[in-house]
């Protein structure tokens, strides 16, 4: 598991208040959201990357977080608390 950069720790945090649900759904979540399509670009690499998986529902990609938001603060806040960054 790789450390998310600053926009796509944001995108996941929206993804795991969601749940299950396409870009649009996430989009509505942000604080400040980005064009449609630096979401779904942003969403299409976290998925990449192994945080997201997907099905394809009709015509619709819905994503959920196969990556649980305490896993990856484990993983990555754990380290900053203990000084190693």
């Amino acid at each position: 598991m790789e450390k998310l950069t600053h926009v796509e720790e944001e995108t996941m945090q929206a993804v795991w208040r969601t749940g299950e649900g396409n870009v649009k759904t996430f989009m509505e979540k942000l604080d400040e959201p980005a064009p449609y399509t630096t979401i779904a670009s942003v969403i299409k690499n976290l998925e990449k990357k192994g945080y997201l998986s997907s099905r394809l529902l009709g015509n619709t990609y819905l994503y959920r977080p196969a990556v649980s938001e305490a896993e990856y603060k484990k993983k990555f806040m754990g380290k900053c608390s203990e000084g190693i960054f």
